[in-house]
């Protein structure tokens, strides 16, 4: 009995459970061309005027005599025929590509193959990253390959952020430091785990900011300029309310990031006649603003803290009546180191559509007649 019982049960491997279908080929003579990913499947390979055209379960591959195309197949946002032969692939990316066939009939056949490879799945399990991680599992000890691309739950964040960090040039030793007072989202659900704060703002006041920020977004450095040492920090606006409420440690973060871009250009960039600049410390923060009058003999210019620039992508009407609702924006008067820029832009509906008729002005072809 228990002879018959091991025999019924059967051992699978992942990608049994994926399997591979084999692919239609356009002509006796067609080959991949590309190289499949571990789990991707082929499945049409075909010929246009000028180029052979392949569609796997991952990417859209065209393979022209100068250049190739390889675009993954959640990147595709629309897909049409046009001029009756040309097929007219848009990416979300504002990519446009297009594809010339011979014939009507083939154009219209692909242009079904990609309508339909481009179509939200049904279930979870159809996205191609399911099969590339079942069969990455299946791969032999030996066959090493891409089994080295499946990262660990969260073991990718760490290297990917230090390589940042060194690739801007953030100066971690004085001005800025790398903080995990979000880590595992527990401050804020839409914030990375890794973040860049100036180096003598703590954890504490970090908290007490995004509880004055609307979902939590408090200031945080996500790019820094090489050559000039000026950042871009991102946040959420602050909860002023009709009451007009102040935050101290948020008037104060606001403050200590313009400083640290003084501190931080200071350290790397030289002057234009040859000399450096002082190097300050932690303690001449507080100097940064102080009118001092360099003697006679010394070409050294005293640095001063620039002005921060606050880019409120809404009107000023939006902002003002969104204090209604809790928010609001940066008052001048709470912010003395700070410039308040209204950009004055639509929601995010007019956006798109703005986006959508700069890729067709790039993309549409030119008119010698204007």
């Amino acid at each position: 009995m228990e002879n018959e019982e091991s025999l019924s049960v059967t051992a699978l491997q992942a990608n049994e459970c994926l399997p591979k279908k084999p692919p239609v080929l356009e002509g006796s003579a067609l080959q991949f061309p590309f190289s499949e990913l571990h789990g991707e499947a082929t499945v049409y390979v075909g010929r246009t005027e000028d180029a052979i055209i392949a569609l796997s379960t991952y990417r859209l591959h065209i393979q022209f005599r100068e250049s190739t195309v390889n675009v993954p197949l959640r990147m595709i946002e629309h897909v049409e025929c046009r001029d009756v032969f040309q097929l007219h692939v848009t990416c979300k990316d504002g990519k446009v590509i297009r594809c010339q066939f011979s014939t009507f009939d083939q154009c219209q056949e692909w242009l079904k193959r990609l309508v339909s490879a481009v179509r939200p799945p049904s279930r979870l399990e159809e996205l191609f990253c399911f099969a590339f991680h079942s069969w990455c599992l299946d791969v032999q000890a030996g066959e090493k390959g891409q089994r080295g691309e499946l990262c660990g739950p969260g073991s990718h964040v760490h290297p990917r952020f230090r390589n940042e960090v060194e690739r801007m040039g953030f100066n971690t030793e004085r001005a800025w430091r790398v903080t995990e007072i979000n880590r595992k989202y527990r401050l804020c659900s839409s914030y990375p785990q890794l973040l860049i704060v100036p180096a003598w703002i703590t954890d504490n006041e970090l908290e007490s900011v995004a509880a004055f920020r609307s979902w939590k977004r408090f200031p945080a450095v996500v790019y820094r300029h090489r050559s000039t040492g000026a950042v871009i920090a991102r946040c959420g606006q602050p909860e002023v309310s009709w009451w007009g409420w102040r935050n101290a440690d948020d008037e104060r973060l606001a403050q200590s990031i313009a400083e640290a871009c003084c501190l931080d250009r200071s350290s790397q960039e030289s002057l234009v006649n040859g000399s450096c600049p002082t190097k300050l410390s932690h303690t001449d923060r507080g100097q940064l603003d102080s009118p001092v009058t360099p003697s006679s003999d010394s070409e050294a210019p005293v640095l001063q803290a620039p002005k921060l620039l606050i880019m409120d992508a809404r009107s000023y009407a939006a902002a003002v009546a969104n204090r209604a609702k809790g928010g609001g924006c940066e008052c001048p008067e709470y912010y003395p180191s700070c410039e308040v820029l209204f950009m004055g832009m639509a929601n995010i509906h007019a956006i798109r559509r703005s986006f959508a008729s700069l890729r067709l002005l790039c993309t549409q072809t030119p008119d010698p007649a204007k």
